[in-house]
């Protein structure tokens, strides 16, 4: 058998297994005070030379994409009207290979986003990369201890400590990983496999950072439930409320008026940059909070039933902008692909906000009315929670009232979060 077709091979035997496994991404924390001066400056270099290497092809896609350009040794680059060569002395083999499939995986992006009549533009050149691929596990980067608090990166002598590896479970395939530049630090994002089957009794079955198991408690209503969507919250068909709201702060407005007075390429304008990075993790970090949150409460039912929106024509809209904060579409995806609850999407042309949940009648509503007046029989409800009900007959379920178990967790999930308001509507 030949190398082509071992390849093809092990190729079709990973088709396969892939399709009884879940990917899952662990986020690993790189603990810089344990590195040495001369290891944490070229683990920092290895953005910069990522950077040199990806505008160097950009320049001249034509010449320079090939196989052979991950066997650079150093870069022409432009530093203000002069041209300086660049060494590549950091960056392994394998991780120039995947800087250079990455730039053809954007192009062929491009290609088909053109091939749908859309208006599409050349690859431009970037200013700092903040991820580096590590394709191959125990070639560009592996484990060297049993716990995974000790990382090894291909061209480093020395494993590299990380925090958080106790999270991936000894039972898993792990595949591949990404270095990533955070304002925060340097973080490595492992992607493992784990098999459908046995993935919850992972997740359930959590081991500490002592390496001890500890059971997750987890109370669960045993009753199914449905789920409208808006712009800054959901609405469940028991009648409980979530609505949160995440603005920029004061300080995001403040930097950036600051970085705006600033001279494009000077350290000061570079020192602003950095804060506002900070400041938009914060941010982000809120959103990923709250999102996990209202996972958490959703998961914990049998069963979740949602309309399949158009999140994308919501963008369009006068939602955008909190569409874009509140991350509702985040929250369908999750519910989408989880194993966790069993979910039912129901066709996004069903009139469910239309139609009387009591008579059936159907009638059109302004989208500034927020309450559903039915002019046959004079039912009035809350209209997120009218198209709830009306999910939950097109399954064949009736509705359920909001028990004290359910606004007590909910309550307890979210705590004193000044930015999420739970309430009850009727």
């Amino acid at each position: 058998m030949t190398k082509a077709e071992r390849i093809k091979q092990t190729r079709l035997e990973t088709k396969q297994k892939r399709k009884v496994q879940i990917p899952v991404v662990y986020q690993l924390k790189v603990n810089l005070n344990s590195l040495s001066k001369k290891d944490r400056q070229r683990l920092f270099s290895l953005f910069s030379e990522a950077k040199w290497l990806y505008n160097y092809i950009v320049a001249d896609i034509d010449n320079r994409l090939k196989y052979e350009t991950y066997k650079l040794s150093d870069v022409e680059i432009k530093v203000g009207d002069k041209f300086e060569t660049r060494p590549i002395e950091n960056l392994s083999s394998q991780m120039r290979q995947a800087i250079v499939e990455r730039i053809k995986q954007s192009l062929y992006a491009l290609h088909k986003s053109k091939d749908n009549d859309n208006k599409v533009g050349a690859l431009k050149f970037k200013s700092f990369i903040n991820s580096i691929p590590l394709k191959q596990y125990d070639v560009t980067f592996k484990f060297t201890n049993k716990q995974k608090t000790k990382v090894k990166l291909q061209g480093f002598k020395k494993p590299i400590r990380v925090l958080g590896g106790h999270q991936i479970p000894s039972n898993c395939e792990i595949a591949k990983a990404e270095l990533v530049r955070k304002a925060s630090g340097i973080y490595l994002h492992v992607t493992c496999y784990i098999d459908k089957s046995l993935f919850i009794k992972t997740w359930e079955n959590r081991v500490n950072r002592k390496q001890v198991t500890k059971p997750r408690e987890w109370k669960t209503f045993n009753q199914a439930i449905a789920i409208d969507f808006k712009p800054t919250g959901v609405v469940l068909s028991n009648g409980l409320k979530i609505e949160w709201k995440i603005e920029e702060t004061q300080r995001l407005k403040k930097l950036q008026r600051t970085i705006s007075r600033k001279q494009k390429g000077s350290k000061n304008r570079q020192k602003v940059r950095v804060k506002l990075r900070k400041e938009y993790e914060y941010i982000t970090n809120i959103r990923e909070d709250i999102v996990n949150k209202i996972s958490s409460l959703l998961y914990r039912y049998k069963q979740v039933i949602y309309q399949d929106d158009n999140i994308h024509v919501w963008h369009k809209e006068q939602f955008s902008k909190s569409i874009q904060t509140s991350a509702v579409g985040i929250i369908k995806r999750r519910l989408r692909n989880s194993l966790r609850v069993s979910t039912v999407l129901i066709d996004r042309y069903q009139p469910t906000t239309k139609t009387c949940s009591r008579c059936g009648n159907v009638q059109e509503i302004e989208l500034s009315e927020r309450v559903y007046r039915c002019g046959i029989c004079g039912n009035e409800i809350d209209r997120d929670l009218n198209a709830t009900y009306n999910m939950m007959k097109i399954v064949g379920l009736d509705r359920s009232e909001v028990k004290p178990g359910e606004h007590e967790t909910a309550v307890k999930i979210f705590g004193a979060n000044s930015k999420v308001l739970i309430s009850l509507v009727q």
